[in-house]
């Protein structure tokens, strides 16, 4: 439980310096808008290719991905439905709100937790597969065509295909993924630059995360619902649906214990960087990353021990 814990305790121990140097001056909101875009082009890229590139391709293919895959369906079937009584919600609204809904933090959490409940790591490859090379590419090519569209630049078919090509992040995992199943080998001199690179990710993000909240929560009637919402789908709604799907599919305990814990994860602070690259909905990604954060603690645990009791 030590490893579980700790991992809570890295991440808000960045965040508070995040707090801190935005409180004492050091950091604006200037420097929150560098650090995200510095994590969006140049870290999160590289942590992406090297993740991808050494996983264990056996376990990026393994069931509980299909699990997976409908846990997030119903997740973000139950946001798209309810975010159409809100009818002021734009497009790209509701393609942050649906990252919010079902995109865990995989790498700041995900790790320390598949370490101490599955004994593990590995059990990490197919979210990170189904999150990078298929939520986030499709989610930010819709971003990607908003944004040409509002700046009002021409836009073609080839355009419109290649769109995922010129977005930083897509081209890691992308490329991660042809080095991880055509076994190509990555020179040790690439390797260890962006191993270098790619832990500027997850500090940069915190870092940005935390300048954010250096004025505290502020709830607004109109997007307190939504936050609300969006918490107990995150919270709730995810890992129960992977739960259901687990037994209905016949796993076996130790894959459905993988497929529930990962959906019970908190939404990632790489939602924020995505609001905050496309300049959508940052309020909302702030308040329910920090909800999510805190309330996890305890509902991972419990939903460890409903695994148990049902397998």
């Amino acid at each position: 439980m030590f490893d579980v814990l700790s991992g809570f305790v890295t991440i808000w121990v960045v965040i508070g310096v995040g707090v801190l140097v935005a409180r004492l001056g050091v950091l604006d909101e200037s420097a929150e808008k560098v650090l995200n875009r510095l994590a969006f082009a140049v870290g999160m890229p590289s942590l992406m290719f090297v993740t991808l590139s050494r996983a264990n391709a056996s376990r990026i293919f393994s069931t509980n991905v299909l699990v997976g895959l409908i846990a997030v369906g119903v997740s973000i079937l139950a946001y798209l439905l309810a975010s159409y009584l809100r009818p002021r919600a734009s497009t790209g609204h509701r393609v942050i709100g649906a990252f919010c809904a079902c995109y865990v933090n995989a790498n700041n959490m995900g790790i320390p937790i598949s370490a101490y409940v599955m004994k593990d790591t590995s059990w990490v490859a197919p979210l990170l597969l189904m999150q990078q090379g298929l939520m986030q590419p499709i989610g930010l090519s819709i971003l990607d065509l908003l944004e040409t569209r509002r700046a009002g630049r021409a836009s073609s078919w080839l355009r419109n295909m290649t769109t995922p090509l010129r977005n930083p992040m897509t081209l890691g995992v992308l490329l991660g993924l042809v080095f991880n199943l055509a076994h190509l080998p990555v020179p040790r001199l690439v390797g260890d630059s962006l191993d270098l690179l790619g832990g500027l990710a997850v500090p940069c993000m915190l870092i940005a995360y935390g300048i954010s909240l250096r004025n505290g929560l502020h709830f607004h009637l109109d997007e307190g619902a939504e936050t609300l919402y969006l918490c107990v789908l995150k919270l709730f709604v995810q890992p129960l649906a992977a739960l259901a799907f687990a037994w209905l599919l016949g796993l076996d305990q130790a894959t459905a214990l993988a497929a529930v814990v990962l959906a019970a994860l908190p939404t990632a602070q790489n939602v924020f960087v995505f609001s905050s690259r496309y300049g959508i909905a940052q309020r909302l990604c702030r308040d329910v990353i920090l909800i999510t954060t805190l309330c996890s603690i305890v509902t991972i645990a419990g939903f460890v021990a409903l695994v148990h009791l049902i397998w």
